[in-house]
């Protein structure tokens, strides 16, 4: 299955002794082949480690993102709700940027919620959330 989304951090940093002169020295590297292990200054390690950090953000991201599905997932089959995605770029630019998600209740009884395609995984699951509280009169 290809990746959606895919993330990668490497950071290697260490102290090596010059083998002719014995003198320390700082080197690192953010490739996992090391391809670019060299040596770097202190205040260059620490840019780079404050890089990895914001990386670090986003592969916690992506763990809040596929809680949210996952959670999202959970809901609709504990309330028995099915969800349908709509493509949205028909619609005018402002109804575009402000829909969340809809819901109804077919005549055969089937209730839906419907959502843009696209939508961020986290404000999809607090949007659906509200909505099916609403459905089922604050007891979601």
């Amino acid at each position: 299955m290809p990746a959606a989304r895919a993330l990668s951090l490497t950071l290697e940093a260490e102290v090596m002794a010059d083998i002719d002169t014995g003198s320390l020295s700082l080197v690192a590297s953010t490739d996992p082949q090391l391809a670019d292990l060299g040596d770097v200054t202190p205040a260059r390690l620490r840019e780079m480690v404050a890089t990895a950090r914001t990386q670090l953000a986003e592969f916690e991201r992506l763990a809040d993102e596929q809680d949210a599905r996952d959670t999202l997932a959970t809901l609709l089959a504990e309330r028995d709700v099915q969800m349908e995605e709509w493509d949205t770029e028909t619609l005018d630019p402002k109804l575009r940027r402000e829909f969340v998600a809809f819901a109804m209740v077919r005549e055969d009884g089937l209730r839906l919620v419907v959502v843009p395609t696209g939508q961020d995984p986290i404000a999809r699951l607090a949007a659906v959330r509200d909505l099916i509280e609403d459905m089922q009169g604050g007891a979601a």
